[in-house]
C-alpha cells in the first residue's frame, strides 16, 4: 500500500532531492498543478534552494507539482528528512482532489520572494540560470 505525496520543489523529477523519493521506492503518478489558490515563495538561505507553498484563496495561481506514490512503510523515513520550516499538510489539486503535500510554516514566508508568476519551481530555477 502507498500514500500519494505531492512535491513542488527540490523533490521534483531531476531536482536535487528527488533521489530521496527514488531511494524509498516511490513512483511518479502524475504531473499536474494545484487548484488556483496557492502562492509559491523562494525560501531564503536553503540548500539546495527550496520553495514554500502557501494557500491564499482569492490571491493564488495554479502551481506545478508532481504526485508521487510513496510506500507507506517508507513515509516516516521520508518525513524525517524534511527540515523546518517545511512540513507535510494537504493541498488541493486542479481537479479538486486533496493530497498530502509539502507546505510551509507561514513565519518563514516573511521577506521570501514570491515566485508564483513562474508557475512552478522548475520554471523559477530555469529563469535564475538563464
Amino acid at each position: 500500500e502507498a500514500m500519494p505525496i505531492a512535491v513542488v520543489g527540490a523533490h521534483l523529477t531531476g531536482m536535487p532531492l528527488n533521489h530521496q523519493l527514488i531511494a524509498r521506492g516511490a513512483v511518479l503518478v502524475e504531473a499536474t498543478t494545484t487548484a488556483p489558490h496557492y502562492r509559491l515563495y523562494a525560501l531564503p538561505g536553503t540548500t539546495p534552494p527550496k520553495p514554500g507553498l502557501q494557500r491564499e484563496p482569492g490571491n493564488g495561481v495554479p502551481i506545478a507539482l508532481e504526485v508521487w506514490s510513496v510506500p507507506r512503510a517508507e513515509v516516516g523515513a521520508f518525513l524525517a528528512q524534511i527540515p523546518p520550516p517545511l512540513g507535510l499538510g494537504s493541498v488541493e489539486l486542479a481537479d479538486g482532489r486533496w493530497v498530502h503535500s509539502f507546505i510551509c510554516e507561514a513565519h518563514a514566508l516573511q521577506g521570501a520572494e514570491d515566485v508564483s508568476a513562474h508557475g512552478g519551481w522548475r520554471a523559477y530555477i530555469a529563469s535564475r540560470s538563464a
